[in-house]
């Protein structure tokens, strides 16, 4: 092992508008992707205070691995994407 720690890349796929407000992508057409790190995740969920993360869940379409970085790829179709499950924070008063 080269002594560097392994490092996760996720990428989500990039919808390009048609026409305003139309969003749609064709089979075999998704060309672009956006990486996302589970920091930006966590950004996210912070952005709403009243719930907390529980599961992250991921159907990836592709792998690439580089040295110590592994490149996971989402699809756009099918039984592929990311489901974020957020819970409801309880308060004291519940």
């Amino acid at each position: 092992m080269s002594g560097k720690e392994e490092e996760f890349v996720i990428y989500m796929p990039v919808f390009e508008e048609e026409e305003e407000g139309k969003f749609q992508v064709k089979e075999n057409e998704l060309r672009k992707a956006f990486p996302i790190s589970l920091d930006k995740i966590n950004d996210l969920v912070q952005g709403m205070p009243n719930y907390s993360l529980d599961t992250i869940e991921l159907h990836i379409t592709g792998v690439a691995k580089s040295g110590p970085i592994t490149e996971l790829f989402i699809g756009a179709e099918g039984e592929a994407g990311m489901k974020l499950v957020l819970n409801k924070k309880k308060t004291a008063d519940q």
